[in-house]
């Protein structure tokens, strides 16, 4: 059968299911509703929605000391790792797990990372055969071998091989072979003149020297030029964030044969026999960075590749070294780059990179103490209720042809909701973890499946039971390639969405966090995939237009949007984001609407249930974000800070202006120059 009417029917039988059985939510004297401490009276909603909604409670909750930003929302997220920590603790009491059991994995694996007297005590020794193996690189062959092995542990030098569905027949999954292997956040930070940026070469070239010095390699400012003019010219070849984020950009389908003759001087046939890889189609994001790949290899002299390759290591190794290696590393890229004051505790560095490694392990014991199915029934509902509310807006566009709004209801049909957890989970049994090992020895064992897991997958049909996050992670998710919306179980959870939040408290957070992703679907990056999550254009030129004029409207927009006198969004790389948060808002509000007419609510605390639902939105985007991290959300994020995704898609609804009875003039009025696209 089709895949796109499998899905179709899958989507009909849950809403039917639904319908059978709609989940029931406690009775309203047991449900909370919006937090009233959070507000700050003294702001209006219609001059700053933002302060008013939650100024009381970021003046009251400074950013802790290890964190970037700081909500109710981001608090979850690291209670989430409290939850983990428990579950760590408890099964890394016991050294008589059955091998290979999920037991035995996740707890050997804390209890090796959490021996921080070892790690000190051991120094760079984990990684000394392969720095000696780099060493040791004297030809091509043993250039090329050091490259994979690297890859094998997920430190691209200066390639990532990884898999994904064909772009353009996405029942296939594909190698992709992408552009990577630089040390500063994106291209900008080597090329652009800016005093910020030019301070931080100066800053990483002390953090490169420092590192090896701290790994006892010698000439360490030298090395520090090599590894610096090295991934300059990578930056040079680079495609920067805007470019990014158009597919149409990254599209080049090429053959094995021609990604030979694209660099003739890598064996690819050894690197794929090697990699146990099938020599089929492939993509290649980025071909003019192939070809700087190719000039590296016949330019630069192997010593100072084997420069680079050590310093790629040393990078990727050192958060699991000894504690001077650790705290450099923190300093450059947490403190320096993100304004970070402390180091996590090593409990939670351990949890968050077993979560990253062996996240679906963990995470069966995530969901089943802290996922109930009443929460996934109540979630169903939610999603249901915003596809519907989708179709209907989709139905009342004026602007949209009826070619294109059909076509744009048959992608819609097709969507497919996870909620919570895979079906079906990964096996780790084979993974080689004991906590005889060093921290060290077991990350690599853990990325080595993490590897292996996605590169088992190139050359087959491609698999819809596949999660991108893992259970616990406090996120969301859209993919074009499949046409789904992922929503793991450890975004829903309070702020977010509880079973017992009043229906304005769950559209307005979670509900507008569906409708978020929903609207990735239809937003200037997926709107370019059809119904079959094909990249291919399914709209008529007049529509099209349409579309882009309205999405130049949100572009302006966030362009007016400081972060300080010189520094403002890009609104090309935000577009993406800030189209999902304004239909976001905009479709759980009309699914809260109907919700309302099936389980009507009342005014509570002094409000309506419209001013409800908008503050309920309010207090879970807003938080309080680093100057630093502001600076590095701005240059290569594209998700606006959390202010102008409360102000900037609320101004912009008369739904909220209503509710608010705001007046033409007021902050948050846009009035002529209001946006509106889905």
């Amino acid at each position: 059968m089709n895949p796109a009417r499998v899905l179709l029917l899958a989507v009909a039988l849950a809403a039917c299911a639904s319908q059978k059985a709609p989940p029931q939510a406690p009775p309203q004297s047991q449900q909370h509703g919006i937090e009233l401490g959070d507000l700050d009276p003294g702001v209006g909603p219609c001059t700053d929605f933002y302060e008013f909604a939650n100024g009381s409670w970021r003046k009251a909750n400074p950013i802790p000391a290890s964190m970037t930003r700081w909500s109710r929302r981001w608090q979850a997220g690291e209670n989430n790792k409290e939850r983990l920590k428990e579950i760590l603790e408890e099964v890394s009491k016991r050294s008589d797990w059955p091998k290979g059991s999920v037991e035995q994995i996740v707890g050997d694996d804390y209890a090796s990372c959490m021996d921080e007297a070892r790690a000190d005590a051991e120094g760079t020794k984990p990684i000394a055969p392969m720095l000696a193996s780099i060493d040791a690189i004297e030809t091509p062959a043993d250039l090329q071998r050091a490259i994979r092995r690297l890859q094998d542990l997920l430190a691209s030098a200066p390639f990532a091989l990884a898999s994904q569905p064909d772009l353009h027949e996405p029942s296939r999954t594909i190698a992709e072979v992408s552009a990577d292997g630089l040390g500063l956040p994106d291209r900008d930070y080597y090329l652009k003149p800016e005093p910020r940026f030019a301070d931080a070469r100066e800053k990483y070239r002390a953090h490169v020297q420092r590192m090896f010095e701290l790994a006892g390699i010698r000439d360490g400012a030298q090395a520090a030029e090599t590894v610096f003019a090295f991934e300059k010219r990578l930056a040079e070849a680079s495609l920067d964030n805007v470019a990014l984020r158009d597919p149409t950009n990254l599209d080049h389908p090429t053959t094995f044969a021609q990604l030979q003759a694209m660099t003739p001087h890598f064996d690819w046939v050894a690197f794929y026999d090697e990699a146990k890889l099938p020599k089929g189609d492939l993509t290649i994001d980025q071909p003019a960075f192939m070809a700087q790949f190719e000039k590296e290899l016949t330019q630069t002299p192997l010593p100072a590749w084997r420069t680079y390759l050590k310093w790629r290591l040393l990078a990727s190794a050192a958060p699991f070294l000894s504690r001077p290696l650790v705290d450099q590393s923190f300093a450059f890229n947490q403190k320096y780059l993100g304004g970070v004051a402390e180091l996590k505790p090593r409990w939670k560095r351990c949890a968050e990179s077993s979560d990253f490694r062996l996240g679906e392990a963990l995470g069966r014991k995530y969901v089943e103490r802290y996922f109930p199915p009443a929460a996934k029934a109540r979630m169903q509902e939610l999603v249901q209720n915003e596809l519907a509310a989708m179709k209907e807006i989709i139905e009342g566009l004026i602007w949209m042809g009826p070619e294109t709004r059909k076509r744009a209801l048959e992608k819609l049909a097709t969507f497919n909701p996870k909620i919570g957890y895979p079906d079906k989970w990964k096996d780790y049994s084979g993974v080689k973890i004991h906590r005889e090992a060093s921290a060290w020895d077991n990350v690599v064992e853990g990325r080595k499946f993490v590897v292996d897991d996605f590169r088992g997958t190139i050359g087959k049909s491609t698999d819809r039971g596949r999660w991108g996050m893992t259970p616990p992670t406090s996120d969301a998710y859209y993919n074009p390639l499949l046409n789904e919306i992922v929503f793991p179980a450890g975004i829903l959870q309070p702020p977010a969405f509880d079973v017992n939040a009043t229906d304005a408290v769950n559209y307005g957070a979670i509900g507008v966090v569906i409708g978020h992703e929903i609207s990735h679907g239809f937003d200037d990056q997926g709107a370019q995939f059809d119904a079959q999550g094909r990249l291919s254009n399914w709209w008529t030129d007049a529509d099209l237009k349409s579309f882009q004029q309205r999405g130049q409207c949100v572009v302006d927009q966030f362009e007016g949007y400081f972060i300080e006198p010189a520094i403002h969004h890009n609104g090309r790389l935000v577009l993406g984001e800030a189209i999902g948060d304004l239909a976001g808002a905009r479709i759980a509000y009309a699914a809260y609407q109907k919700a309302l007419q099936k389980r009507p609510q009342p005014s509570r605390d002094g409000f309506t249930p419209e001013q409800q639902f908008f503050i309920a939105w309010g207090q879970f985007r807003g938080d309080q974000i680093r100057p630093e991290t502001q600076r590095l959300m701005v240059q290569g994020d594209p998700h606006p800070i959390a202010k102008y995704r409360v102000i900037g898609p609320l101004s912009n609804l008369t739904s909220f202006q209503q509710a608010f009875s705001c007046k033409a003039g007021d902050p948050m009025v846009r009035g002529q120059n209001r946006c509106e696209v889905w």
